[in-house]
C-alpha cells in the first residue's frame, strides 16, 4: 500500500503529481492541496517565458524554499507519518509518566487475576505501553525502531498497527492464562508481546533480511526468530520476573498474520499473471 506524501495515509488509488513527482491520496492529488513546490517552479519560469498560468484561489502559503526544515520539525514528520514512531513516543512518554505520577503504573499495569480484569479491562490494552526500568524500555523499542519500521514499509501503516495491537492484547490474554495456570500471579507491563508480534510477521513476510543478534552474532531473522522461540519454551515452566508466555503469544499471532499476508500476496499475484493471459 503506497503512503500519501502529504498527509501519511494510506492511498487505495495513489496519484502522482507531473510537478513534484510526489505521490498523493485522492484527498489532496491538487497541486493545491498538497502545497506543491513543484507547481510553484513550474509557474515561475513560465512566467519568466512570458507565459500565463492559471492560478486557482488559495491560501498564501510561506515558501518552502526559504528555510530549510529544523532537525525538531524532521522528527515530528516522522512521528506524525508513522506508526512505529508514534508508539515509540508514547512508550516514551507513558515512562515519564510512570516516574512523575505516584500510582499511575499500578493504575494500568495488567494484573493477571480474573476480578482485576474484569475491573479494569483497559490494563490489557494500556499495559503494553508501560515499561519496568530504563533498560526494558531501551531493548523494546530499539527493536520496535529497526524491525517495526522496516515491517510498516513493506506492509503499510494501518496492517502495522493492527498487527502490533493484536499482538500486544494476545500477549497479554496468553500471559494472564499460562498465570492463572501456574498461580503466579504477579502483574506485567511492557510491550514486548506486541515486539515478538512484530518481529515474527517481518521474519515471515522477509526471510532474506539478516540481524545481529546482541549486536555481535549474524543470522538470518527466521533463525533468530527460532532461536528466542525456543529460548522462551526453555524459560517459560521456571517463571520469574520476564513474561515468556506473553513472548510467545506474541510471536504465534506475528507467525500467523505474517503467513496470512504472504498468501494473501501470493494470490494476488496470481490473479495479475492470469489476467494477462
Amino acid at each position: 500500500m503506497t503512503e500519501c506524501s502529504y498527509c501519511g495515509k494510506d492511498a487505495d488509488i495513489p496519484f502522482r503529481c507531473k510537478f513534484c513527482d510526489d505521490v498523493f491520496c485522492s484527498s489532496h492529488r491538487l497541486p493545491e492541496n498538497h502545497e506543491c513546490i513543484g507547481l510553484d517552479k513550474y509557474k515561475e519560469n513560465a512566467k519568466e517565458d512570458g507565459k500565463v498560468v492559471y492560478e486557482p484561489f488559495r491560501m498564501k502559503v510561506k515558501d518552502k524554499k526559504e528555510s530549510s526544515p529544523s532537525a525538531l520539525s524532521l522528527v515530528l514528520k516522522g512521528i506524525k507519518k508513522n506508526y512505529y514512531m508514534m508508539i515509540i513516543s508514547l512508550c516514551f512518554f507513558m515512562f515519564i509518566l510512570q516516574a512523575s505520577i505516584s500510582g499511575f503504573t499500578e493504575y494500568l499495569w495488567l494484573s493477571p487475576e480474573i476480578g482485576e480484569i474484569l475491573s479494569k479491562p483497559w490494563t490489557l490494552i494500556t499495559s503494553i505501553f508501560l515499561h519496568g526500568n530504563t533498560w526494558h524500555l531501551f531493548v523494546n523499542m530499539i527493536v520496535l525502531f529497526f524491525f517495526g519500521g522496516e515491517l510498516e514499509r513493506r506492509i503499510g501503516g494501518r496492517k502495522f498497527l493492527e498487527l502490533f495491537i493484536i499482538a500486544g492484547l494476545v500477549g497479554n490474554i496468553g500471559f494472564t492464562a499460562f498465570s492463572n495456570i501456574t498461580g503466579d500471579l504477579l502483574p506485567a507491563i511492557g510491550a514486548s508481546g506486541a515486539v515478538f508480534g512484530v518481529f515474527a510477521a517481518l521474519a515471515i513476510i522477509a526471510p532474506e533480511i539478516k540481524v545481529l543478534i546482541w549486536f555481535v552474532l549474524p543470522l538470518k531473522i527466521r533463525h533468530a526468530l527460532l532461536i528466542f522461540a525456543l529460548w522462551d519454551l526453555f524459560l517459560l515452566p521456571r517463571g520469574g520476573p520476564i513474561a515468556n508466555s506473553a513472548h510467545l503469544s506474541g510471536l504465534l499471532i506475528g507467525v500467523i498474520y505474517g503467513y496470512s499476508l504472504k498468501k494473501k500476496e501470493i494470490g494476488t499475484a496470481f490473479n495479475r499473471l492470469g489476467s494477462k493471459f
